[in-house]
């Protein structure tokens, strides 16, 4: 049996050779540019709005080698805007515009809830992101929706919400139910409560989760104090059911504590007895 062995010819390997030298050339030319000209360089990084954040957040985050060669910046995109966004209550979202000119559109974060914690006092967005209220780079976000709800107090006794050991920054995610809280505060709306409540807290009562809400008396002190049970949907009966009790839960002694935990029943107590 005979074997062919099929092996390039002259011609072949003549233009195997002339392409070889086409792309040293080439690339030695690039080379060349680049010593010379910077083309690989990232040539403009345009932000949006502008003054947002501080030039070395935009800049100074950005690595030698990204920046002296942008298509490996390009590629890297995601995770320099997650940089940024770790440590900035914003969120970023990059777009090349042109060879070695990107835009940087900025969004700020815009809380929906004041959280007091550990200690501290929190912005909490509606996707659960967190970060502190003395971040001096909350001057430019709008804490309106904030100021207009009560604060929610989260007892220390319920599960930590910001795992440290697993974040490198400024903004974390939190383990926040917000879309319980959002039903707890649309139930505090619904009645009619909203501008009477001081504050809330998310604690644990006899092993199991609870909410209070304490109203103000309209001046400094407080008053009514309820209990609710952490699950936002048995709360309406009960609710109505106490405004029918007390018309003007604001006039009521702070020592009366109410308790809507017992399924199918509202207790009245005064903690003076």
């Amino acid at each position: 049996m005979r074997f062919t062995f099929w092996a390039p010819s002259r011609k072949v390997k003549a233009r195997i050779k002339f392409f070889m030298v086409l792309i040293a050339i080439g690339a030695g030319a690039l080379v060349a540019l680049e010593s010379r000209f910077a083309i690989f360089r990232i040539r403009e990084l345009q932000v949006d709005p502008a003054n947002l954040l501080p030039h070395s957040a935009v800049w100074g985050t950005i690595p030698p080698d990204q920046e002296k060669f942008w298509p490996s910046f390009w590629t890297h995109g995601k995770e320099y805007t997650a940089l940024i966004d770790n440590y900035y209550p914003v969120q970023t979202d990059m777009s090349c515009c042109g060879w070695g000119k990107f835009r940087l559109e900025i969004k700020p974060a815009e809380p929906v809830l004041k959280v007091f914690w550990g200690g501290k006092y929190w912005y909490a967005a509606s996707d659960g992101r967190i970060w502190l209220t003395t971040l001096k780079e909350n001057e430019y976000i709008n804490t309106s929706k904030t100021m207009t709800r009560p604060v929610l107090t989260w007892g220390s006794d319920r599960m930590t919400p910001v795992n440290f050991a697993r974040v490198h920054g400024n903004i974390f995610v939190s383990s926040l139910p917000m879309t319980h809280i959002k039903q707890w505060y649309d139930n505090m709306r619904a009645l009619g409560w909203y501008s009477k409540i001081k504050y809330v807290q998310a604690g644990i009562n006899e092993g199991q989760p609870v909410v209070r809400i304490i109203f103000s008396d309209g001046k400094d002190g407080t008053a009514a104090n309820i209990l609710f049970p952490d699950d936002p949907s048995v709360w309406i009966e009960a609710g109505i059911a106490i405004n029918k009790l007390y018309p003007d839960l604001q006039k009521v002694s702070p020592n009366i504590f109410i308790d809507t935990t017992y399924q199918g029943k509202i207790l009245v107590k005064n903690k003076v007895q």
